[in-house]
């Protein structure tokens, strides 16, 4: 029953709203294809080639998308929760408001990506490529970025709470606002960065690079900073109530004294 769609999928690109759930698309030329809102969950999908397809609200559900081509896919709106997109090139991929929860997303090229509102929960992006990527109100709580380069990346008002940033390279991102409580930030460059106002209370920022970077109105209560880098760094009203700093001592900067008098 499926071969008949298969192979008109493959003759015209276009399936709107076609249910391909498990197909067998593997190495398939799928490139400038319209399959909005349609069901590909379970599809194989491994090194198929969807460069610049349009997949906006379609399902991929523990898809395998294994080394495929997504350059310049808008897959807006689209569930991918639990595929597999591990070496995929998904270099400027629409993935605004998409569902990744779960995904296998290490060693992936997301550059340039928009990620805007996209859920990423317990994602792995480690070691992925996410230069210059807009993660603006992502949530990536729980996510793997270890590794991951994110230099220039947008990460405004994101959520990382308990997310592995150890190793990452954010020099010169926009982490603003964003809540990064009880995260692993062991040895990150964050050099340069704009960290006005986030939340880094209970992080691991051991050894990590905080060259120059802005933590104006930052929390950093109970976060271990041992031996980290904080040359140039603006501290403006910083709470590093609790903190132990670069040196191992504890800080009572930004502490509220409740004691009554």
């Amino acid at each position: 029953m499926q071969a008949p769609l298969r192979q008109q999928l493959l003759d015209t690109k276009k399936c709107v709203g076609c249910y391909l759930e498990h197909m067998n698309l593997m190495y398939s030329d799928l490139s400038n294809s319209d399959l909005r809102s349609s069901n590909l969950s379970g599809a194989n999908l491994n090194s198929a080639d969807l460069r610049e397809a349009r997949l906006m609200g379609a399902e991929l559900v523990y898809a395998n998308l294994i080394g495929a081509y997504l350059i310049g896919a808008n897959l807006t709106g689209a569930d991918l929760s639990g595929s597999s997109l591990v070496g995929a090139n998904l270099r400027s991929v629409n993935f605004n408001d998409a569902d990744l929860k779960g995904a296998d997303l290490q060693e992936t090229i997301l550059r340039n990506a928009r990620m805007i509102a996209t859920n990423l929960t317990g994602c792995n992006l480690s070691s992925a490529d996410l230069v210059y990527a807009n993660l603006e109100n992502a949530d990536l709580r729980q996510a793997n970025l270890s590794n991951a380069d994110l230099i220039y990346a947008n990460l405004k008002n994101a959520n990382l709470s308990g997310a592995n940033l150890s190793g990452a390279n954010l020099s010169g991102a926009n982490l603003s606002g964003a809540n990064l409580e009880d995260a692993i930030i062991h040895k990150a460059k964050l050099s340069n960065s704009n960290l006005k106002s986030a939340n880094f209370s209970g992080a691991i920022l051991a050894r990590a690079n905080l060259i120059g970077a802005d933590l104006t109105e930052a929390n950093l209560k109970e976060s271990i900073l041992v031996q980290a880098s904080m040359i140039g760094a603006i501290l403006t009203n910083v709470n590093f109530c609790d903190a132990i700093m670069p040196d191992g001592s504890q800080s009572k900067q930004g502490c509220i004294d409740d004691q009554v008098t």
